[in-house]
């Protein structure tokens, strides 16, 4: 029995559960999601929707797994201060402070976030983030990976990330078909069925981000058991074979997400859209599993992500700030407004019940 699946699996439905009751209530100023629908058994063919410059960031779609779903991310207000003048009570019982509630954050989320509200100071610029990413895709990466790109096309993105769509077609025990996967060539060969996958959002001439594949072995007895692990030759050609897929497809553009993570574990600060992100001032950029993103890892992540995006529309500047104290405060503003409101309409109902 793997418990590190068992806990991705349970984690995942907790925040699923969350987030769709919570989270994806918000509708801010500047921003909105939008969730999926469930895709027919065999997805017709849809229509392309050429891309066309100064729409880059109207309707941007994420697709991968865990790490894309916001696997262990999550911001919590700074709890009350104690009041030290309050006379003490010799009487009474000991309490427990409670912590207060988290917000679960996925990648879609932190890009929602951190969009801005003006782009020129006068205009407002309004981002819709369309979430399809899961935690489940190791379990069963063929049927959820063409789910997620179906669902992807079906609302005619003008953007598509992809941070970890291919991971677990390369790392796992199941191919894409339902089989074993063990070898590196049934690896390879299963990789191939990703790119597939991809090649429609290609053919879609929709400009697509994705990364490379990293060296997940620090994760074994963390995250991953060993069998689910590539052997570091096998990584070396997953990515000699993304690199070369890539090249005669202008509008894919590559994260190297194994360059990063080799940085982070060598205790370095990450050069990527044009800064230097530094976990000494950010904190932990990488979850204790050494698999999954920090919420401050996301932000970088996204930051890297539309930095690589916006060289297919360089005359659109993005409408983004990825400033993670920013972002944070942004979060837990609109966290705390929601509460506030929650607890108005309790009052509300329990004074009309009791007349």
């Amino acid at each position: 029995m793997n418990l590190g699946k068992i806990f991705l699996a349970s984690t995942s439905i907790v925040a699923c559960i969350i987030l769709s009751i919570d989270l994806r209530a918000i509708d801010d100023l500047a921003t909105q999601s939008v969730s999926a629908a469930t895709p027919p058994a065999t997805p017709p063919t849809i229509a392309p929707a050429p891309f066309v410059a100064g729409h880059l960031y109207d309707r941007i779609a994420v697709v991968g797994a865990s790490a894309s779903d916001g696997f262990g991310v999550s911001l919590r207000p700074d709890a009350p201060p104690s009041d030290l003048t309050a006379p003490a009570d010799p009487n009474a019982k000991p309490t427990v402070a409670k912590k207060p509630t988290p917000v679960l954050l996925n990648l879609s989320d932190v890009l929602r976030y951190a969009a801005k509200t003006t782009t020129d100071g006068t205009t407002s610029q309004r981002v819709i983030m369309h979430h399809y990413s899961s935690g489940f895709f190791f379990a069963n990466p063929g049927p959820i990976g063409q789910g997620e790109i179906y669902r992807a096309l079906k609302i005619k993105p003008t953007l598509v990330l992809g941070l970890d769509f291919l991971f677990w077609y390369v790392y796992g025990t199941v191919t894409a078909e339902g089989k074993p996967m063990a070898t590196g060539a049934d690896r390879l060969s299963n990789l191939e069925l990703g790119l597939e996958q991809l090649d429609r959002i290609v053919n879609a001439g929709i400009p697509l981000v994705i990364a490379d594949i990293a060296d997940m072995h620090d994760a074994i007895g963390k995250m991953l058991s060993e069998n689910q692990v590539p052997d570091v030759q096998t990584i070396g050609s997953a990515n000699i074979r993304i690199m070369e897929w890539a090249r005669t497809r202008s509008l894919v553009k590559i994260m190297p997400l194994s360059h990063i993570l080799e940085t982070l574990q060598k205790g370095g600060p990450i050069e990527l859209a044009g800064k230097s992100w530094n976990p000494e001032e950010l904190g932990e950029l990488l979850q204790d599993d050494q698999l999954h993103p920090t919420f401050a890892g996301t932000v970088v992540i996204a930051a890297g992500l539309i930095d690589l995006a916006k060289t297919n529309d360089p005359s659109t500047p993005p409408p983004f700030d990825f400033d993670p104290k920013l972002i944070r405060e942004r979060v837990l503003k609109i966290a705390a407004a929601k509460k506030e409101v929650k607890a108005e309409l309790k009052t509300t109902e329990e004074s009309t019940a009791t007349h």
